[in-house]
């Protein structure tokens, strides 16, 4: 079963330098279903990304907001003092106002909580690939050293 199977990989994780599991699907494949389920299953604290888009994030030069998104935002997950956190909805992390490199972000925020993530998009076996943006734009990232979950 899928939720034993993360359950066992976020107990695993937890023994590295970096704590962030990502589930990986297409929009509609289930992921939010499973986090929730996961949450309430596991007692695990559930977070909408869209909560750290704040006026106080949204109003920063954007050169600065870069370097104190990470900063925000482990304010806002170390105020739920949670064994694990759990994040959805992603695709507004990666608004291109924002200027943040959401899997750096999730890397960082992974060295200090314990994370499991929504990765809206695909996995090749080597990248991350995202194509939320629009149809004619597409990223990659690169997958080395994930701990990565698909979700078909």
């Amino acid at each position: 079963m899928i939720i034993q199977r993360i359950v066992e990989t976020v107990r695993e994780g937890q023994k590295s330098a970096e704590h962030l599991v990502l589930l990986v699907g297409r929009p509609g494949s289930g992921k939010s279903k499973l986090l929730r389920e996961l949450s309430t299953i596991r007692g695990w604290q559930y977070v909408n990304c869209r909560a750290f888009l704040t006026e106080e994030l949204l109003e920063m030069v954007p050169k600065v907001r870069a370097l104190e998104a990470p900063v925000l935002i482990a304010k806002t997950l170390d105020a739920f003092k949670a064994d694990v956190i759990v994040l959805d909805d992603m695709q507004a992390l990666f608004a291109p106002v924002l200027q943040v490199d959401p899997l750096q972000l999730l890397r960082q925020l992974g060295r200090k909580f314990s994370v499991v993530a929504a990765w809206p998009g695909e996995f090749d076996g080597t990248s991350l690939k995202i194509a939320t943006l629009g149809p004619s734009e597409q990223r990659e990232y690169d997958a080395k050293g994930l701990t990565i979950i698909q979700i078909e």
